[in-house]
């Protein structure tokens, strides 16, 4: 087994600390949250799980990539796009009314959460379940 770069090195102490680096132009570093998966194990299939080793990414990331057809190619097109957004479904990867992103466990929790803004939703672009989640999070 050769020995780890410094690069390996630094980009497994940012995944666990939950944080990649990405480099949108040259010569210039950002850094960005990860989310820490909230997702119970026990909801995922067997064929969840294979994937998530093959591709090495988490279930949720893969899902969410892009359009159900571009997931499907992700996955090598073994699963059909109907399963895909079933599973999308059982996972309650899509926020609406009557699920709201969880702020426990939320790696992406920062100052404005404490003013009732979800960076999830922003980054998503549904701000009209903004509202709705600042009334979550101070009435409930």
């Amino acid at each position: 087994m050769p020995n780890p770069t410094p690069n390996d090195i630094r980009r497994q102490v940012l995944k666990d600390r939950g944080i990649t680096s990405f480099k949108p132009k040259k010569r210039q570093r950002h850094l960005q949250a990860v989310p820490k998966p909230t997702i119970n194990p026990r909801l995922k299939t067997p064929l969840m799980k294979y994937f998530e080793l093959v591709k090495g990414q988490p279930i949720e990331e893969l899902l969410l990539c892009g359009s159900l057809s571009h997931v499907a190619k992700v996955l090598d097109n073994e699963v059909d796009v109907s399963t895909i957004s079933k599973w999308i479904k059982k996972l309650r990867l899509r926020y609406t009314k009557d699920n709201l992103p969880d702020c426990e466990g939320c790696g992406r929790k920062g100052p404005a959460c404490e003013s009732g803004v979800c960076y999830i939703l922003v980054e998503l672009g549904l701000y009209d379940l903004l509202l709705l989640k600042k009334e979550e999070m101070f009435n409930g």
